[in-house]
């Protein structure tokens, strides 16, 4: 079954700070709207910007309120301890797995540094621990080489459940989806999605879907009833080109209470919440793009 996932947003308070209250109406409302998973903590969520104790709590409050929803927890740092302690936490408190992005801080990483990095974490798994290997070269500015993917491959096969590619490059998705059909290839940019599902994906992660789940849906469906996703998928590119120039997390939060119709949120500094203008603006150009009343 191909697998939709929401990269799910983080709620921020007006003053900065995570409120945890405004989390389990909106997976609710996800999971009303045809999402099968979450993951929470990850780019989408702003995961860099909390800290590790707020993580935990992201993490822990999604897991108690899931319902049916599958759980790929957002567990990468900057720090290999504190991925190692993170990972551990959101797969034994019952996260089906763990979306790792490489330790981001020093560029131009060689692939035996990646590997063992990624190999001590493997290491400290517990035994069904599964991992997401999450390639976002254009914010991580580091590539997940084949190299990489084939060394953990060799030494640690059972803990690689999949890999998120955010590249937005189809044809490396492609690439990935016939050497390791093994694995669970998950596409990370809306603009390829039907190509990618062509292509044989398992699926997607985006942060598009915290607003917009039918859109991404409906690219799903017309692909698994065989017609035509170009008018689905061309409707998805407008939305994401109606978001420029604002940094998407902003565009998607000034426009989740006029959708949902739950209560607003903010980002965290250094993202800069839309102004009223700005909100009413974009929000004008996605409705005559979806048709939302």
């Amino acid at each position: 079954m191909l697998a939709l996932f929401t990269a799910l947003l983080t709620p921020f308070t007006s003053g900065g700070e995570v409120d945890l209250s405004a989390i389990p109406p909106h997976v609710r409302w996800l999971e009303e709207h045809g999402v099968h998973g979450i993951v929470p903590c990850g780019t989408t969520g702003e995961g860099p910007s909390l800290s590790f104790a707020e993580r935990q709590a992201v993490i822990d409050t999604v897991l108690q309120h899931r319902g049916k929803l599958r759980v790929i927890a957002g567990t990468g740092c900057v720090a290999l301890p504190e991925t190692i302690a993170l990972t551990r936490y959101a797969l034994e408190n019952g996260a089906e797995a763990a979306l790792v992005i490489p330790p981001f801080f020093f560029k131009n990483l060689s692939d035996a540094g990646l590997l063992a990095s990624y190999r001590q974490l493997c290491e400290t798994l517990p035994q069904s621990g599964q991992l997401v290997l999450y390639h976002i070269p254009p914010i991580s500015q580091i590539s997940i080489s084949t190299g990489v993917i084939d060394g953990l491959l060799e030494s640690h096969p059972q803990h690689i459940y999949g890999i998120k590619d955010s590249s937005g490059d189809a044809t490396h998705t492609a690439m990935l989806i016939q050497r390791y059909p093994q694995l669970h290839i998950f596409d990370g940019a809306a603009s390829v999605f039907a190509q990618t599902l062509q292509d044989g994906a398992a699926g997607g992660i985006f942060a598009l879907a915290n607003i917009f789940p039918e859109a991404m849906a409906d690219i799903i469906s017309a692909h698994a009833n065989g017609i035509s996703t170009d008018a689905v998928q061309m409707r998805v590119v407008a939305i994401e080109r109606a978001f420029q120039p604002y940094v998407p997390i902003e565009a998607l939060k000034a426009l989740f209470p006029r959708i949902t119709d739950l209560p607003s949120m903010s980002v965290r500094t250094p993202l800069v919440n839309l102004t009223e203008y700005e909100s009413a603006a974009l929000w004008e150009r996605v409705r005559s793009i979806v048709g939302t009343p």
